[in-house]
Order: structure tokens, then sequence, then C-alpha cells
């Protein structure tokens, strides 16, 4: 990714837009201007500012708090729990800056849902809430929400030369494996990483 690439980047995150079309709409500038911007290979700093302003509310363009959907769903992090129903998704407030700076994700690429059982223990607490990012493929070793043989489970995933390792931070669980064949095979789709956790201490 080019240099003005990771800038645009940057200012779609601050400013919780994902085309240049909402990014121009949002800092108030013509829809070619975006354009002239990748042209010119540079962006003025006061659109910097700007966008930075949005994204810790001093600036209306954009509201100081995000409502995240919270999915009343069961995410195992035991044996497994199979999901039946989800829920219509509710609401749960947070700070667009905490989101965008300190997780350093966008804003609605994300959701809550909880964990349910002691697998993870004791990173993440059974009734937990887990803030997941949405992706699309493994993107390093991490914390995952994925889907595996119609069951829905939250476990630390680890690149292998055979695949993935499927871990437990509980040292009473033991790991397993996927083979590549068998991430593409059987019913297996990662839904996205763990970026956060909330839980009762």
């Amino acid at each position: 990714m080019s240099e003005i690439d990771q800038q645009l980047e940057e200012l779609k995150m601050l400013t919780n837009t994902s085309t240049n079309t909402e990014l121009a709409t949002c800092l108030g500038v013509a829809r070619n201007t975006v354009q002239t911007w990748r042209i010119r290979g540079k962006i003025p700093e006061r659109i910097f500012i700007k966008a930075k302003q949005i994204a810790d509310g001093s600036i209306n363009s954009t509201s100081k708090y995000i409502e995240l959907d919270f999915y009343d769903v069961e995410v195992s992090a035991g044996s497994g729990a199979l999901v039946v129903q989800e829920n219509q998704p509710e609401g749960i407030a947070f700070s667009r800056n905490f989101i965008t700076n300190e997780i350093g994700v966008r804003p609605n690429n994300i959701f809550l849902m909880p964990v349910r059982g002691d697998s993870m223990t004791p990173t993440l607490q059974n009734q937990a809430v887990i803030m997941v990012n949405r992706i699309e493929e493994f993107t390093g070793d991490g914390i995952y929400v994925f889907r595996f043989d119609g069951q829905l489970m939250v476990k630390r995933l680890q690149f292998t030369k055979a695949g993935l390792s499927i871990v437990s931070d509980n040292e009473t669980y033991e790991k397993w494996e996927l083979t590549r064949k068998e991430m593409t095979t059987f019913d297996f789709e990662i839904i996205g990483e763990v970026v956060w956790a909330g839980q009762k201490v």
C-alpha cells in the first residue's frame, strides 16, 4: 500500500467512513478533491487536523459516541455451543475516540457478543463481552471468533505449516489442529478477530 493510500485509510478510520465519497462528504470537500490528493501524493495537514477533531468530537460532523451492535448469541469458550438463533442486535455506546484511536479499528466494522465457558480463562472469563473486528481471512496469530461444524467458538488461532492450531488459554483444554484441506472442506469460517473484552473482576 502506498503512503497516500495509508493516509487515506487513516482519514477514513478517523471519520468512520468507508469510501472516498463518504470521506469527502464528512470532511466537507468536493468529491474530486480526494482524487486530487491521490494524484499529488499529498494531503494538506489541515485535513488531518479536521479529521482528528471529528474523531474526538470537537467538531459535530459526527457523534462523539457510537452505538455498537450487541448480538445475543452464544460464543463458546468451552467445548462449543451450537448457535440455534441469533437475536436482533441491541446497541451499546462507546466513545468514538476510544474505538478509532485506542482500539485502532473502524467503528462500522465491529460488533459485540457474549462469551460462554471457561476454556479461554484467564484471558476471557465466562460471560465476558467481546468486541469483534470482522475480517475475511486469517491475518495472524490472535484470538478469533469462528464457526466450525455448526458451532460458534472463540479460541486462540496460531498459524502452522499444516494449517491452524486451535488453542485454549485454559491449560486444562487440549489444543487441536485444522489442516489446510479441512479448512476448505469442512464447515469452517473465521468471523472476526477479538480486539477488546469487558468482564467482571
